[in-house]
């Protein structure tokens, strides 16, 4: 019997058990910095939790990032990546892997990414296309690029999907404003961090707005459709 064989795969298989998953890393914190961090702010991303960007430093916008994921899931919302938090990011990591090996994102993630290709562009009441849009042209041009059909209206997109209370936002939601007391008269992309990407009238063309102030007032509801 080759006994250096067996004691060779043994040893192979212990360091396997007592590998770290795919996500294991030290407590990560506002102020951390290093590939633990890049490794977070990707995953988050991928989730459709906006970090502002990979740089490898924990900043305000992925203590923000976590504490969406944090508030998602029922986990103390403190920013800090321990155990639970992790234990969230490997499962939702690994259920989010496909049969062929590869990430598929979450639709709401494709929403978000499709909504931010159109910062900028003007308001045009009536508008359906990326020559310019109004409210509900904007929502309902992204969600058919990300391949859902939903209403023209305000009005038709409000009856449709799946009405969503306030604590279980998630990004690629739809919100509603009304003005008038009665029916939706605007509308807005939810993009997580509780900010929003909608048609400004003030500012004449797509831009990120955060969720406060008259967006609060002025909120009645939300609807999903992914």
């Amino acid at each position: 019997m080759n006994y250096k064989k067996i004691v060779a795969t043994a040893v192979v298989s212990i360091t396997l058990m007592q590998a770290p998953s795919a996500f294991a890393m030290e407590l990560l914190k506002y102020g951390s910095k290093g590939q633990a961090v890049v490794s977070l702010q990707q995953t988050l991303n991928r989730l459709g939790y906006s970090t502002g960007g990979i740089d490898g430093i924990f900043g305000s916008k992925t203590k923000s990032a976590v504490i969406a994921l944090q508030r998602r899931y029922g986990l103390s919302p403190d920013g800090i990546v321990g155990p639970a938090t992790e234990a969230v990011l490997n499962r939702t990591t690994v259920t989010g892997v496909s049969s062929r090996g590869g990430y598929e994102r979450p639709s709401n993630f494709d929403i978000v990414s499709i909504a931010e290709r159109y910062l900028g562009v003007p308001y045009v009441f009536g508008g359906t296309t990326p020559a310019g849009f109004d409210c509900s042209g904007f929502v309902q041009y992204v969600f058919r690029q990300a391949g859902k059909s939903i209403g023209r209206t305000t009005y038709d997109q409000y009856a449709g999907g799946r009405a969503v209370s306030l604590s279980d936002l998630q990004p690629g939601d739809i919100l509603f404003f009304s003005t008038s007391g009665g029916g939706p008269t605007h509308e807005g992309i939810y993009i997580g961090d509780n900010r929003l990407i909608h048609m400004s009238d003030s500012l004449n063309k797509a831009a990120i707005a955060d969720f406060s102030g008259w967006f609060r007032t002025y909120y009645i509801g939300a609807r999903r459709y992914y």
